[in-house]
């Protein structure tokens, strides 16, 4: 039982540190990466856009706070936002998976 609190502790202290990171939620300019992948994200949490005729795919939605700016970055690029039809979470980390909600939007 004093394992799992300790465990517990630290992961929720790791997450409150880490999200004081400005490179999480700074602005980055979009670009595309090769063929019809792009990258949508901020300075340092990645979030890719793979376009395709079928309904575009988003992989990671980074923090809540961070969908607005990935619905401008791909809109910067040309797409519409609404394009998007499947969502990936490359891993369950909050912060690629806290912005799921806020995508629908």
């Amino acid at each position: 039982m004093l394992l799992r609190s300790l465990l517990l502790t630290f992961v929720f202290a790791c997450s409150a540190f880490a999200q004081d990171n400005p490179d999480w939620t700074t602005p980055h300019k979009p670009f595309r990466i090769v063929g019809n992948v792009y990258y949508v994200g901020s300075k340092d949490l990645a979030t890719y856009l793979i376009v395709t005729p079928r309904g575009n795919i988003l992989i990671n939605s980074s923090l809540t706070s961070s969908v607005p700016l990935i619905k401008e970055n791909v809109e910067a690029l040309g797409f519409h936002f609404s394009d998007v039809k499947i969502l990936l979470i490359s891993h369950a980390h909050w912060d690629h998976a806290a912005g799921r909600r806020r995508s629908s939007d």
